[in-house]
């Protein structure tokens, strides 16, 4: 297939569409038609390819279409394509009317009728059944792929080199026949209902040899006003085939033909109409279901009473049943002047409806006596806000807000505790140890249960006795510890925390020994400050005799240097004053030689 684009060609082989061979069995044939002098020209790059389709579908006879066939067409091209508009500008400005012009097996009207449009191409192919498969290289394949999708049954598949077009064309009719769309033409006073839906592409899918049942429901919504028959018609998207369907409406029933069963002002019909056959005939000015509604208005008057609003296609919101220009009774589950509110809309925390606290009507919860909030989910009261064992909201340290602390900086240091109830910080731990101190001992002395009983306590506290206080344990090391003393010295050793793992949940753990008073030593009470005394003393006589030395031999160090200022030597000199003895005398009991 070639484009002709201008006045007449100065090639023989340049043309718009020529039918080489209509459709045949005789393969000999065939492969001599492909293997044969099929090529031409064109002076611009797009095609006629529309051209050529539009002739390929309309003109069945000369290509040889059997009636009832499917009828797949496949476009190869490596360039783009003609569309309406295009031939006007060498002079083919009537649209093209889709119709057949083949003389002699060649497209007569290239120059005179335009290109036709895509959606003239999609009618004819949707109207025939005709599956079009364009099969074309890398580089024109947006453009083909946008085509495939304006054309129904069209599809893009791309071309290559080593691409095997018999195996192309038969993957794309499996793919064909699996896909069952199913086309109907229903009359406006009947409802058709398929499930499952094959109206819609892509619903019915049918493996090979494999069969689909479809459950159809007709539905007549009012009487036609003509009496002959109406006709439904459905069938396969790709076949001829159709079923037709014959429905004759019965629009009068016996008991309209029995005057006898007809009742004038009837009470049923508010006593402003005539009831007949189980529904009532209204008198003048009056309307509605039971004729209660007074004034002229028309039902489409009427039902546009019960719209939200002008652009809206539903009375009542399509959720109920519209009476004197009225939503008077909204499906369950909605609610509303015009039944425009989902009453499974409303907020869900925790995945439950207005928390279970309340009723969604009108688009918002309207919550029990305990509850408040946009969910229900506040709580009125704050007990869920008082720590176990404390008689102030959130420990003194915050507010309540919905059933929760919010803690706010404290005035002695401006410090915010963190914790579910706000007295997760040092500076509280002292005050929460003395809140819990009674609790702790009664829990050592007796039981949980009679604690929890004596003090009023629910399952938000958990009590665990252990031999010896652990603080290596991840948990515990988030503890306060605390200790309460007793009369006779002992102590009472516990710790509270809010666990990681459950921290809506006191936690208090009790040692089981008490901590005993330090037992006293006379001996070390006695000894020590005794043995310091007397160290003391030595050190002092010691300190004492240094100074003395040294106040001695600065002294002597003096008396030296003032001595040999006077002309003494001091050491091994003898004094002038002294005189040597004159007589000895020795001691007759002393055995020793005088010195």
């Amino acid at each position: 297939m070639k484009h002709v684009f201008g006045v007449p060609l100065p090639y023989n082989n340049a043309y718009s569409f020529e039918n080489h061979l209509s459709l045949t069995k005789n393969m000999t044939l065939f492969k001599n038609v492909l293997t044969g002098n099929l090529t031409g020209s064109n002076y611009d790059n797009p095609e006629a390819g529309l051209d050529a389709l539009m002739q390929a579908m309309v003109c069945q006879k000369q290509i040889g279409w059997r009636e009832s066939a499917r009828r797949i067409i496949v476009l190869t091209t490596d360039s783009t394509y003609h569309s309406a508009g295009d031939g006007k500008f060498v002079g083919a400005v009537k649209p093209n009317d889709m119709k057949c012009h083949l003389e002699d097996n060649k497209y007569t009207m290239s120059l005179v009728l335009d290109y036709p449009s895509v959606s003239q191409v999609n009618k004819v192919a949707t109207e025939n059944n005709f599956k079009i498969i364009f099969a074309a290289i890398h580089d024109v394949k947006i453009i083909y792929e946008g085509l495939a999708k304006k054309i129904r049954g069209a599809k893009y598949v791309e071309l290559k080199e080593a691409s095997n077009l018999i195996t192309m064309i038969k993957n794309e009719y499996l793919e064909l026949i699996r896909s069952i769309d199913i086309m109907t033409e229903v009359p406006p006073h009947i409802e058709l209902l398929l499930e499952p839906d094959c109206r819609i592409s892509g619903n019915c899918i049918v493996k090979h040899n494999e069969s689909i049942n479809i459950n159809t429901t007709l539905k007549v919504k009012s009487c036609p006003k003509s009496k002959t028959p109406s006709v439904v018609k459905l069938g396969p998207v790709a076949l001829n085939e159709k079923l037709l369907i014959s429905v004759i409406s019965d629009c009068e029933c016996d008991c309209e033909r029995n005057i006898l069963k007809t009742a004038l002002n009837s009470t049923k019909c508010s006593g402003n109409g005539t009831y007949q056959c189980g529904i009532c005939k209204c008198n003048e000015n009056r309307y509605g279901d039971d004729c209660r509604c007074e004034g002229s208005s028309t039902i489409s008057v009427d039902l546009d009473k019960c719209k939200i609003n002008s652009n809206d296609t539903n009375y009542c919101s399509g959720r109920g049943t519209c009476s004197c220009g009225k939503c008077v009774l909204c499906y369950k589950g909605f609610s509303g002047d015009y039944c425009q509110y989902d009453d499974t809309a409303c907020p869900s925390p925790g995945g439950k409806l207005c928390a279970d606290r309340g009723i969604c009507r009108y688009g918002k919860c309207e919550c029990d006596s305990k509850s408040t909030g946009v969910g229900c989910d506040c709580p009125i009261d704050n007990h869920s806000c008082f720590a176990p064992h404390s008689k102030e909201i959130c420990s003194g340290n915050g507010k309540c807000e919905c059933g929760e602390c919010v803690c706010l900086p404290m005035e002695s240091s401006n410090r915010t505790c963190s914790g579910r109830f706000c007295d997760s910080c040092d500076e509280f731990a002292k005050k929460r140890c003395l809140e819990l101190e009674i609790y702790a001992e009664c829990n050592y002395l007796y039981n949980k249960i009679y604690c929890d009983e004596l003090y009023n306590q629910t399952s938000l506290t958990e009590v665990k006795m252990v031999t010896k206080l652990d603080n290596t344990l991840p948990d515990h090391q988030m503890a306060k510890w605390c200790k309460k003393q007793f009369g006779n010295g002992t102590a009472l050793v516990f710790k509270y925390l809010y666990p990681l793992s459950s921290p809506n949940i006191l936690h208090v753990i009790i040692q089981k020994e008490l901590e005993q008073p330090p037992e006293v030593n006379l001996f070390i009470a006695i000894g020590v400050p005794f043995g310091v005394l007397i160290l003391i003393g030595l050190l002092t006589i010691m300190i004492w005799k240094i100074l003395v030395d040294i106040h001695d031999a600065r002294e002597y160090k003096s008396f030296a240097e003032k001595s040999a200022a006077a002309g003494f030597t001091v050491p091994g000199i003898v004094n002038p004053v002294y005189r040597a003895p004159t007589v000895n005398i020795n001691n007759p009991t002393f055995n020793r030689q005088s010195q």
